[in-house]
């Protein structure tokens, strides 16, 4: 029963961490999958870190094309 009990507590983890990620997803993009404020400004960090372009259009579900987009501005 212990595994059980394991297995639905880590579930519930990821379950909450996809929420977090549908969200930043949800405030980077509009429905029409374009980039909002908030996301232009996300990619803009994100290229001033250093994070690379696979990780960030991963992580939004763009095309890496739509990032190097951002990225190059």
């Amino acid at each position: 029963m212990d595994a059980i009990k394991t297995i639905r507590r880590k579930l519930r983890e990821v379950e909450a961490a996809l929420q977090l990620l549908e969200g930043l997803r949800d405030a980077a993009k509009t429905d029409a999958g374009r980039m909002t404020d908030f996301g232009r400004v996300l990619l803009a960090g994100a290229r001033d870190a250093g994070i690379k372009q696979s990780f960030m259009a991963k992580l939004l579900a763009i095309s890496p094309g739509a990032v190097s987009q951002h990225y190059n501005k």
